[in-house]
């Protein structure tokens, strides 16, 4: 699993986000404040030095306008920069806050009414020159410095908190992992601790006690399943073997034809049991090889009976002697019951068998299957309308490929056939 989907992941996300929304709400509401009491004291200072100009011109007409590094007085509008004049040229005595769209922050202008002059002078407070040479108490920057000083710190903690947080669950992951579905354990661990983790630890210990006391009455059934099938299956192949044997069958086709599907039945059904019995264990695949043209060839004459009355043109096309990992009974019972079905569910026409590198296919030109049920047609049970078996067939295949790690292909068009077909996946 990638960390960008663990919960260790989402941890440290969720204290980077919760974090970066605690500092831009305290970002905010500080420069909010700041910006009221910033703009407070400019307004004051203005109004402290037009009182004070007021107060000496008053005394001296020659006294002179008041100029600093931010703070200009200017005669008039006129002399106003021209990107101010018709901002400030129509207000009334006092100091005034004029707030422009798209700029920050707001002109600060103090007017002057003198007695003796025909026009007002103005008083500007160079707020944009003030900030920009004062950079840190630029809003956005001390945003970006604190964000950056909670990230790097914020994710260091995060990551290691989430570590400790998480350290119990993947012990717990590698303690199931590791678990034998033969030796399933009553209890994972002896000091299990009061917190979420133990609750699910129990709750995982009650879930495994349960599925333990399942896979117990699974093996009975399997044991008690396997002796009551094969006994019978065992005196029926002997019988059948002994009967053969008598000169009368031997010489007699109407005998000898009947004990032959006899015999290969029992023979398949003792195969389908050692592969259902397979299926319900956890053994890994075998190391044995076989090759699938023969084994091919084998299902096709053992249910040629299927097709004896029948206008059917059957075609094994093989274009490469492919080898596949698996027991040959188990490749037996894959390949049967797709020809099986070919056979059964064409009336006329062909059944096509392709071996090639990478594949087998068997294409028919029968029934074809419905489209409501292509979807569904590998479930248990699942069957067409023409069938008249259990609908186990196609299941037990897509077992046995799933396990093999081969892949079940189905294409079918009701009325005009189906394709099955087998991707090795180099197997």
């Amino acid at each position: 699993m990638k960390f960008y989907q663990s919960i260790r992941f989402r941890i440290v996300v969720s204290i980077l986000l919760y974090g970066s929304l605690l500092v831009i709400l305290n970002t905010g509401i500080t420069f909010f404040v700041m910006g009221k009491s910033m703009s407070q004291m400019i307004t004051n200072l203005i109004d402290t030095e037009v009182n004070t100009f007021k107060y000496k011109y008053e005394k001296d007409h020659t006294t002179p306008l008041p100029h600093s590094k931010y703070i200009n007085m200017y005669k008039g509008p006129g002399e106003l920069p021209e990107r101010f004049r018709d901002l400030v040229s129509d207000l009334s005595p006092g100091v005034h806050a004029i707030f422009v769209p798209k700029r920050r922050p707001p002109i600060h202008v103090g007017v002057i009414d003198l007695a003796d002059k025909e026009e007002p002078y103005y008083l500007l407070f160079h707020g944009h020159e003030f900030f920009k040479e004062n950079a840190l108490l630029n809003p956005r920057q001390i945003l970006l410095v604190s964000l950056a000083m909670l990230l790097i710190p914020g994710a260091i903690i995060g990551y290691v908190t989430s570590r400790m947080l998480y350290k119990p669950v993947v012990k717990l992951m590698d303690q199931i992992r590791g678990l034998n579905p033969e030796e399933i354990p009553a209890r994972l661990s002896e000091n299990r601790s009061q917190n979420e983790i133990g609750r699910l630890t129990q709750t995982i210990e009650i879930a495994m006690t349960r599925i333990k006391s399942f896979i117990q009455r699974e093996k009975q059934f399997t044991r008690d399943a396997s002796h009551e099938l094969r006994t019978p299956l065992t005196i029926v192949h002997g019988a059948v073997e002994i009967m053969e044997q008598q000169p009368e069958v031997e010489k007699n086709p109407l005998l000898s034809k009947p004990l032959n599907r006899i015999s290969q039945s029992v023979r398949d059904m003792q195969t389908t049991i050692e592969t259902f019995l397979w299926l319900a264990r956890e053994d890994k695949v075998p190391d044995d090889t076989c090759r699938v043209e023969p084994v091919v060839r084998k299902a096709v004459d053992d249910n040629r009976y299927l097709i004896a009355d029948k206008d059917l043109d059957v075609r094994v096309d093989v274009y490469d002697n492919k080898s596949v990992q698996a027991k040959e009974e188990i490749l037996y019972i894959t390949v049967i019951n797709l020809i099986r079905n070919a056979f059964q569910f064409t009336a006329e026409g062909s059944v096509t068998i392709t071996i090639d590198a990478d594949h087998i296919s068997i294409t028919d030109t029968g029934a074809g299957i419905e489209a409501d049920k292509l979807e569904t047609i590998t479930d248990p049970h699942i069957k067409g309308e023409r069938s008249n078996g259990f609908g186990l067939g196609l299941s037990i295949v897509e077992r046995l490929c799933n396990r093999f790690g081969w892949e079940l292909l189905i294409k079918s068009k009701s009325g005009e056939g189906t394709e099955v077909m087998i991707l090795w996946h180099d197997s």
